[in-house]
């Protein structure tokens, strides 16, 4: 198994979020006319926010046969879904709102009552989407913080050891709030990984994941590198 995933890198947060459309209608196609559907996690975060505006215009949108992808979130904060901090209501006002989806392909995370619960039943509705064989994205979309967290897989937190759970509520004392997370045996069993990566800030982490000898020292390196295709910025390269 390597060690180090692959990557590309692109002038721009521009020119990185139309190469990722193109992947993404490219990977689209492929799934569709394997299987019939395309079945992805969507991140978020501010750096996938353009390749969802792209995908949402006419360049590409006409592209995309919808009614045949089904959207679930990587993780989410527990928030109302019209919090502006709500990874879904990003979703919906620079994507979902302007192409034509089914409301039945798109699966929010719940926020309603119970972290735990909550968990438990976004994981109960992706075994029963995938009619409980094992679940596995067509794609599974990621992006990385300063401080090496992927989706709400953050360091020193208990869900970095889970191995059985597909989904987990995971608490952040410095936040003062709960997320919902896919954990590593659902993201890693993803056909495909797409890490988005932007700015300088993040440069550190990225020298770090494509560093030989690999040191493991934060949570996305642990994400699957035979799986996994970094789309980054120049400004992010090391």
């Amino acid at each position: 198994m390597k060690n180090i995933p692959e990557r590309t890198i692109w002038k721009d947060h521009e020119a990185m979020s139309r190469a990722a459309a193109y992947f993404f209608i490219s990977a689209c196609h492929h799934a569709i006319a394997k299987q019939g559907k395309f079945v992805v996690a969507l991140s978020g975060g501010n750096t996938p926010k353009r390749l969802f505006e792209l995908l949402a215009s006419p360049e590409f949108n006409k592209n995309v046969p919808w009614k045949k992808v089904f959207l679930f979130w990587s993780d989410e904060r527990f928030v109302v879904p019209t919090s502006p901090d709500s990874n879904y209501n990003m979703a919906k006002k620079s994507l979902l709102d302007k192409i034509d989806i089914p409301p039945k392909n798109i699966f929010p995370v719940p926020v309603t009552g119970d972290p735990e619960q909550c968990a438990r039943q976004y994981e109960a509705a992706i075994k029963k989407f995938f009619n409980n064989k094992q679940a596995a994205f067509d794609w599974v979309m990621l992006g990385t913080g300063t401080d090496g967290h992927t989706a709400s897989l953050f360091p020193n937190t208990p869900v970095l050891i889970e191995n059985r759970r597909l989904v987990k509520q995971v608490w952040l004392n410095d936040q003062q709030s709960w997320r919902i997370t896919f954990t590593y045996p659902l993201i890693n069993k993803a056909k495909q990984i797409i890490l988005l990566v932007a700015g300088k800030e993040k440069k550190h982490i990225v020298n770090t994941v494509f560093s030989k000898p690999v040191k493991r020292i934060y949570p996305v390196q642990y994400i699957n590198p035979e799986k996994s295709l970094w789309i980054i910025d120049k400004a992010t390269e090391g």
